[in-house]
């Protein structure tokens, strides 16, 4: 799987609210890098827990991709995080991802987004 699609299924995931989909895609010292995390989770147990505890608190999660350009194992994304907490209330925000990838298996994912928005 190259870095665009890598992406698409990152979206997807959280769409399902699957965290086993996006960790089966880190390598064992991938990290994912997103801001409302603890800490940035280090290989695919950590991803799968902290994306866990994430899911259980939204939900009518949808992540459009607006852009989306890659080159050899890096891929760039724009587009929104439109998700509902479970009160109901809208936690809509843009976003920009960039995944890098070796051999086949995500070494960095990166979130960038304001998280003003989310206060």
């Amino acid at each position: 799987m190259n870095a665009e699609e890598t992406m698409r299924v990152l979206a997807a995931a959280w769409e399902q609210g699957d965290p086993d989909a996006i960790a089966d895609r880190f390598a064992p010292d991938g990290v994912y890098q997103g801001p409302l995390f603890d800490g940035f989770p280090v290989g695919p147990e950590a991803v799968r827990a902290a994306c866990a505890e994430a899911f259980a608190e939204i939900s009518e999660v949808r992540v459009p991709i607006r852009h989306l350009a890659s080159a050899g194992g890096v891929a760039l994304a724009e587009g929104q995080f439109l998700s509902a907490d479970l009160e109901g209330k809208r936690t809509d925000f843009d976003l920009v991802m960039v995944v890098e990838l070796r051999d086949g298996l995500i070494v960095r994912f990166t979130e960038y987004f304001d998280t003003a928005k989310l206060a």
